[in-house]
């Protein structure tokens, strides 16, 4: 399977002590320190770290149960991603199989004994710690399910966002699908889709 196993993420930034107009003005340096990146399969012994991600990001109306995470690395972790740097979770992106082109409310309530089936996957959680946003986590774990779903023979990947992250979607090759049928976390959210070649 060809899923991107390593990739260079970097971000310094630097203050000048230069003086323009009496003031201090601010240099930032990209690409200056080396962080090498792995991109694997998930296992059980995330969870820990995959929850405090969850947690941290998401309301508590919006976040998955850890019943639910649990469901995911320990039956689906086939198509469930992880991003590590040292043993520590950069990121992760959690998605099943679904009969579906958009994404259903069930993804975000599943058990081990209601495992799901389609020809499309359905991306429950994409979410990134706070010390490695903006370092470009989120897309390349886009690009990795995509040759997930690729290797495995699915037809397209779908998700749900606020509209807010439409345009960012629409960088990684989603299709803005409008408005979304979904209401969890009592949200209103829009379906994308992007479409296997």
């Amino acid at each position: 399977m060809n899923i991107p196993s390593k990739d260079s993420c970097q971000i310094l930034q630097i203050t000048s002590n230069k003086k323009k107009d009496g003031g201090l003005w601010p240099l930032f340096f990209r690409y200056i320190r080396e962080k090498i990146m792995e991109i694997r399969f998930a296992t059980p012994s995330d969870l820990e770290q995959v929850v405090l991600i969850e947690n941290a990001n998401f309301s508590k109306e919006e976040r998955i149960a850890e019943s639910v995470l649990a469901t995911y690395l320990n039956t689906l972790s086939k198509t469930c991603l992880i991003m590590e740097h040292d043993e520590e979770i950069a990121g992760y992106l959690l998605s099943c199989p679904s009969v579906s082109q958009t994404v259903t409310d069930d993804i975000f309530y599943l058990t081990e004994s209601d495992m799901p089936t389609g020809g499309h996957l359905a991306i429950a959680s994409l979410s990134v710690a706070d010390a490695y946003k903006g370092q470009g986590v989120g897309t390349l774990l886009l690009a990795a399910i995509k040759e997930v779903a690729l290797a495995g023979g699915f037809e397209g990947v779908s998700l749900t966002c606020k509209r807010y992250l439409i345009s960012y979607y629409e960088m990684n090759q989603f299709e803005d699908f409008g408005p979304s049928l979904s209401q969890f976390g009592g949200q209103r959210w829009s379906d994308m889709y992007w479409k296997a070649l």
